[in-house]
């Protein structure tokens, strides 16, 4: 058997080596995969850094006006206000430890009517899918509203 023989028969087996039938299926597939998931990831990491901007506003919101506003102690304004807060991060599912939550006044005094209270609520946002690695919490961002309103008791 000659050379050419063993050539010929080899491409009737095996097909000719320029065929790339099927192969543009494969290619899709890697490359969709490949597109796709960083695009997903990042659509869950912005979305996880709105939903935390949507509640620090709601709760800081919120918290300002439950110390504000009602015939309440201060300790009673206090709870309200906590409670506004964990109500606020518990709808966008978001855990109260990544809140912080200050509460000021500017005139030094919260007592009076009149009095300027100002609530700043700043949220950390996460990475992703990346849970704590030993001590280091991996951060995406930090969110943060100020919200200020009037003592009317």
């Amino acid at each position: 058997m000659s050379m050419t023989d063993v050539r010929t028969a080899l491409r009737r087996r095996l097909g000719s080596v320029r065929d790339d039938a099927g192969s543009s299926i494969i290619e899709f597939v890697v490359l969709a995969t490949v597109v796709m998931v960083p695009v997903v990831y990042l659509i869950v990491a912005l979305s996880g850094l709105q939903s935390a901007s949507y509640a620090s506003v709601g709760a800081a919101d919120q918290a300002a006006k439950m110390q504000a506003g009602g015939e309440a102690t201060d300790d009673e304004a206090d709870a309200r206000a906590e409670a506004a807060v964990a109500a606020v991060l518990e709808d966008f599912d978001i855990d109260r430890s990544q809140a912080e939550v200050s509460i000021e006044c500017p005139s030094g005094g919260c007592e009076q009517d009149g009095d300027l209270i100002m609530v700043t609520v700043d949220i950390t946002v996460p990475v992703p899918v990346l849970s704590s690695i030993g001590g280091w919490d991996p951060t995406l961002a930090t969110v943060s509203s100020t919200s200020a309103q009037v003592r009317t008791r």
